[in-house]
């Protein structure tokens, strides 16, 4: 049995099918007095849900399952950190999935603290290699801290954005965006297949956060992108190409 890191997916080789695995956490940030970060609990559970739910659908992977660990009590810490799981498995149409987890019953605790562990199934991964001459388009614009509104946005990426790109053979590869923003990733992956990321002129802070995958990635073939521009309309942008 093979095991291998990609990005920020282990991956597992089982005599048939692979064993992805994703893994988020916080802490400090929620509703507690000694949070550093005041917000609503249930924000800590739907974007770490999003950030590993994006990163295994990105590469093809099927949700099988999910566990969380919240170091705080049931109520009403982990309630709300459920809560949020929940509302982001909703998103994802994935709504029945089982939750598994762990509190903290023992202790009283001052501060949140949220960790959770996603686990998909593939037959192989979705990654079909970037070339010179992919161009790298950009779906969704960056928002991260109170600019950011996860149900219902228009201006940032969805579970339905992600499916479009699957789907479309022209796509070869595809990155959800995080905290260390567009222009990172975009490097990344030129860098994987040791090419160059070369700029192109947009209106996108490729600089900033953009906090729990708001915006998506991929590298395609030129050929896709009028199709692609035609679905997605102003939700594209190109924001360079491989050389």
């Amino acid at each position: 049995m093979k095991t291998y890191q990609y990005r920020d997916l282990s991956v597992i080789e089982l005599p048939d099918s692979l064993l992805v695995t994703a893994c988020d956490s916080s802490g400090g940030v929620g509703e507690k007095p000694g949070d550093e970060l005041c917000v609503p609990t249930k924000y800590i559970s739907i974007f770490a849900a999003r950030v590993c739910l994006f990163e295994l659908l990105a590469c093809g992977a099927q949700i099988i399952g999910l566990s969380n660990t919240i170091v705080g009590e049931m109520h009403p810490t982990g309630e709300a950190l459920i809560q949020g799981i929940r509302e982001e498995l909703e998103r994802a149409g994935i709504g029945d999935l089982p939750i598994n987890g762990s509190t903290e019953e023992n202790f009283k605790t001052c501060m949140t603290g949220f960790g959770i562990f996603v686990m998909g199934m593939a037959k192989r991964l979705r990654i079909t290699p970037s070339v010179s001459g992919d161009v790298v388009i950009c779906i969704g614009k960056p928002k991260y801290g109170a600019a950011l509104v996860v149900d219902g946005d228009p201006e940032i990426a969805d579970y339905q954005d992600l499916r479009t790109l699957t789907k479309n053979p022209a796509v070869n590869e595809i990155v959800p965006c995080g905290s260390k923003g567009i222009l990172y990733e975009a490097t990344n992956l030129a860098a994987i297949y040791h090419r160059q990321f070369q700029t192109a002129p947009n209106d996108l802070n490729v600089v900033a956060s953009a906090g729990p995958a708001t915006t998506i990635i991929a590298s395609i073939k030129p050929s896709g992108l009028p199709g692609l521009a035609t679905v997605f309309t102003d939700k594209l942008t190109v924001i360079g190409h491989l050389k």
